[in-house]
């Protein structure tokens, strides 16, 4: 047995040398062999003709590969070159619309609460997240409890679906997840044919397009992180444990579900070993929160705005692209979390009761100050 181990790591030692060999042409495989619809037989056609060296060059030395830029570069007309400068701000301006129209920190972190892997694949079809509002929870705080509340007051409008509804219930479910899947693979294959089929003059390897992207979802983790640091769920009553509950929260509408209920978590209530830096890891998250969108937002803005070698048009695709899928992550989100926040009307009319609902949680106010 022993021999046996020993031949093979043998084996291993003879090809290292053989892959370590090839790293160079393997790096460079990916860029410069497709490119966006555009221009795409057009630089095809400059590499075969005119810049054939040059890309002979860069495939054995990936770092070589300014002299292939400069080669297609110098076969452009000066119209073609206008116009690469007007795909550049295209692709420079995505970051900034992006943040304004989607979810922030926030919002996602709530959601993720009740509904932790449609708030996750929202997450990721959002590269740019906002800063952190926290009149989203200013609201919840504010709003009047069954305590106070001299009279019941419905919702302006009814949810949707109702809860008997099963049939339309599964229906929206599935929806849900084909649209935030759908808005999800979109920008990560977005984020992939920007790292292949294009070509940034702040982004050093192919797959650069790919983390910008996902720091993002970095930053929703923080926020989340953040989130169970200063809240929590109230004790649950029954026998179900926290998967059996993950699933029943997970895969049914929040209209058909109770609404959430959360209060402020106490020090004595934080994991034992974080209880000496809670405070100090509140605030060092929430001011890392402020300023790691705005930051995500710049370092992307850097990155799109150095395009050299895309086409206006296929610019403007990639632009409507992300914000199709930001739209959509954006429309889920505010569904679910005007279903999650939503008063209810049963428990509002038991002023004087201190009874749980069905799945243990709080029916009074949303978030609430501990006893």
């Amino acid at each position: 047995m022993s021999g046996y181990s020993l031949s093979r790591w043998r084996q291993r030692w003879l090809i290292a040398p053989i892959i370590v060999a090839n790293v160079p042409s393997t790096l460079a495989q990916g860029q410069f062999e497709n490119f966006f619809q555009g221009w795409d037989s057009i630089i095809k056609d400059s590499l075969e003709v005119n810049c054939s060296k040059e890309l002979e060059g860069y495939k054995n030395n990936p770092s070589a590969k300014w002299p292939v830029v400069d080669c297609i570069l110098d076969d452009f007309s000066e119209s073609r070159k206008a116009e690469g400068a007007a795909a550049a701000l295209t692709f420079g301006l995505a970051p900034m619309v992006l943040q304004n129209i989607g979810p922030n920190t926030s919002e996602t972190s709530l959601l993720f609460m009740r509904r932790p892997l449609l708030a996750l694949l929202i997450a990721i079809s959002s590269p740019w997240p906002r800063n952190p509002d926290s009149k989203v929870y200013d609201k919840i705080v504010k709003q009047p409890t069954a305590m106070n509340q001299p009279e019941v007051q419905s919702d302006e409008w009814s949810i949707w679906p109702a809860e008997n509804n099963k049939p339309i219930g599964m229906m929206v479910l599935f929806v849900e997840y084909a649209m935030a899947l759908g808005a999800a693979a979109n920008v990560a294959l977005l984020s992939y044919q920007l790292g292949h089929w294009a070509f940034f003059a702040s982004a050093n390897n192919t797959y650069d397009p790919v983390l910008f992207t996902y720091c993002s979802l970095l930053i929703h983790l923080v926020g989340i992180f953040s989130m169970f640091l200063s809240f929590r769920e109230p004790e649950r009553t029954g026998g179900t444990n926290w998967f059996e509950r993950w699933l029943v929260n997970e895969f049914r509408p929040a209209a058909q579900n109770s609404p959430l209920r959360l209060t402020r978590r106490k020090k004595e209530e934080v994991w034992i070993p974080l209880r000496l830096l809670w405070k100090p890891l509140k605030f060092f998250l929430t001011w890392l929160l402020s300023i790691a969108p705005t930051l995500q937002v710049l370092m992307g803005t850097i990155m799109l705005s150095g395009s050299l070698l895309t086409a206006q048009v296929d610019a403007r695709d990639c632009l409507f692209r992300y914000i199709a899928s930001t739209i959509v992550a954006r429309a889920l989100l505010q569904y679910e979390l005007s279903c999650l926040t939503r008063k209810d009307d049963t428990t509002e009319s038991q002023a004087n009761s201190h009874e749980k609902t069905e799945t243990g949680l709080s029916t009074y106010t949303l978030i609430g100050k501990p006893s």
